[in-house]
Formats: C-alpha cells, structure tokens, sequence
C-alpha cells in the first residue's frame, strides 16, 4: 500500500474517532467501512480496538434514541401547556403590561390599570416601538393613586399603529411613589405563534407569563 493509502486510512481513521460522538450512526459506518477497507494489512486492527469501536458506534445510536425521546418529550409537553392555556379564554384576567405585540390593527387594546403607593405628579403612559421611538403619550392627572388609562391604538398623528412589537411603560415624571401598570381584560383566545403560545386580551398578545391575576368568566375585578 502506498505512503498516500496509508495517510488517507490514518486520517480517516482520526476523523471517525473525533467526529464520531457528534455525527450519526450512518456517518460512523461510512468511516468504520472506509478504515476497514484501507487499513495496512501488515498492520491491522486488534481485536481490543475493533470491539472499542463497535461499542463506541452503539453508544452513537443509543445517544440518537435518546435525543429523538426526548424531543418528542418535549413536543408532548409543550402540547399539554398550550392546551392547558385552554383554561384562561373568557377568563377576566390582569398582566403585567411591558412588550406586547398587535396584529390586528384597529382592535382597541385592553384598558391599563394604574395604582400608585402615593399620588402621582407629571407621570404618563408612554408608548413606543420595536426600535424603541416613542409613538404615544397620555399624560396621568395629578394627585390620583389608582386610575385606567384607554389608549385607542392610534399614534401621536391619530393614525392606526401596524401590526408589529411595541412597548407600553409609564414614566413616572415627578412621581416618588411606586407605580404599577396591567393590562385589564377578558382572554378572548389562545394563539400559538412561532415565539410560542400568547394570550389574545383585546387587540394585544401577551405572554402568558405576563399574567398575574385570574378571575371568574366575566368577573369585573380579578382576584
């Protein structure tokens, strides 16, 4: 066998021992037949190594068992969440208000419920974008620590906001006191989007992790 024969069975020999734990039990066989097939004759594999390779193309499609397991796994469960999410439409419900996402532009979004530990002064409702340029600012009356603010979707210029992320916060001006914003409203139904399952409240998707109150179908104040 040649210098060249020798080198290409030494490397590929190489490659199926490092590459092995991360590729597929199809990819060991190409390289275990490929060594086989260039090995030196004068200089074959022992027996010990032919046996550690064996193992080593088992543990390979064992570990390809278990990661197909487990994802299905993980589909199952995902599956039962969002099903489980079933629970909350009609439900009225209160979540912490931060990002949120439109996509069906003219929707009024839910109420924001605003309590503060003392009376508020300057403070506002301030809406932005996904690159972050305010679109919108309802002042707050002073001298209130607890109020709903409506806001009706619509840009400084009374035009509709598209479809898309936004952000709602409130910027507390002169405020000292602590203040808490949520959104306010029924769970009309569950979407399953590609960044997962959001809760439909009004013309806004939530997280469900958002959700902080819970109570009865059509109850007015959640408990």
């Amino acid at each position: 066998m040649s210098i060249e024969a020798l080198s290409a069975a030494t490397s590929t020999t190489s490659t199926a021992q490092t590459t092995t734990p991360k590729g597929s039990k199809d990819e060991f066989l190409k390289l275990f037949m490929a060594q086989l097939q260039h090995q030196d004759p004068l200089d074959p594999k022992s027996g010990a190594d032919m046996v550690a390779q064996l193992a080593q193309f088992s543990a390979v499609e064992q570990a390809a068992q278990t990661n197909s397991t487990l994802s299905e796994l993980a589909a199952a469960q995902a599956s039962n969440a969002s099903a489980s999410l079933s629970n909350l439409v009609g439900r009225d419900c209160q979540g912490v208000a931060g990002d949120f996402t439109i996509d069906r532009p003219g929707t009024p979004p839910p109420p924001l419920d605003l309590t503060a530990t003392g009376p508020m002064k300057g403070a506002s409702v301030v809406i932005t974008g996904a690159d972050g340029k305010e679109l919108r600012r309802i002042p707050i009356a002073d001298g209130t620590t607890s109020t709903t603010v409506a806001w009706d979707g619509r840009d400084t210029s009374g035009q509709l906001v598209p479809a898309g992320s936004y952000k709602i916060a409130v910027d507390p001006g002169a405020t000292t006191a602590s203040i808490q914003s949520r959104w306010h409203g029924s769970i009309d139904a569950i979407e399953l989007t590609p960044d997962g399952p959001r809760l439909r409240m009004g013309g806004v998707l939530i997280a469900p992790s958002d959700i902080r109150t819970i109570g009865s179908a059509g109850q007015g104040t959640p408990s």
